[in-house]
């Protein structure tokens, strides 16, 4: 099959991926709750409100633009973003509740290194098949800072509301994140 079409396949079903993976992640939540779910969608809309700061001032993230790989969007951001903020912070909440290290400051700064060691992985892949552009095609450092005290922010919100975090589903989930972004990032070199 010719890697064009290929990509042409993949681009269009990212949202749907998306949306999929962060339906699993709420069907299979363990202890599902009216509480839970309530912030989970809070996370979600939160982050979603960050990105459209972002997106509008450049003075959070810096100067980028969304796409149209990530699907329908409001104020110039897919709706899907404050699903894969959620979906990161439930994957990567998972994979430190099962190292078992620190109290909720600890967990919090560990699951927010995960989710920006994440970033660093998605950025070249999302450039590249228009999830998002930054200016002068450059991320700016400013953008990994501002990933971390979001993720900070996201993960003690988590840790604090003492919703359960161990799951091997979810562990897998955050595997298959990296291991994703890092093949492409991969094949993106071998490409050049």
């Amino acid at each position: 099959m010719h890697v064009s079409a290929v990509s042409a396949t993949f681009i269009s079903l990212v949202p749907l991926t998306l949306w999929f993976t962060g339906f699993i992640c709420i069907w299979f939540f363990p202890k599902p709750s009216f509480q839970a779910y309530t912030l989970l969608a809070s996370i979600a809309v939160a982050a979603w409100m960050l990105e459209v700061a972002g997106v509008h001032t450049g003075k959070i993230f810096g100067e980028y633009a969304y796409g149209k790989t990530l699907g329908f969007k409001v104020l110039d951001v897919p709706l899907t973003i404050g699903i894969n903020w959620v979906l990161l912070v439930i994957v990567t909440s998972a994979v430190v509740e099962e190292w078992n290290l620190g109290g909720k400051f600890g967990r919090a700064a560990l699951g927010a290194g995960l989710m920006t060691a994440l970033d660093l992985l998605i950025e070249p892949v999302a450039m590249n098949f228009d999830f998002w552009q930054w200016q002068n095609n450059q991320v700016p450092i400013q953008n990994f800072g501002a990933w971390w005290l979001a993720s900070f922010f996201f993960h003690w919100v988590y840790i604090t509301a003492d919703l359960p975090a161990k799951s091997s589903l979810f562990r897998l989930i955050a595997a298959l994140q990296f291991l994703f972004f890092l093949g492409h990032w991969i094949f993106m070199q071998i490409n050049l």
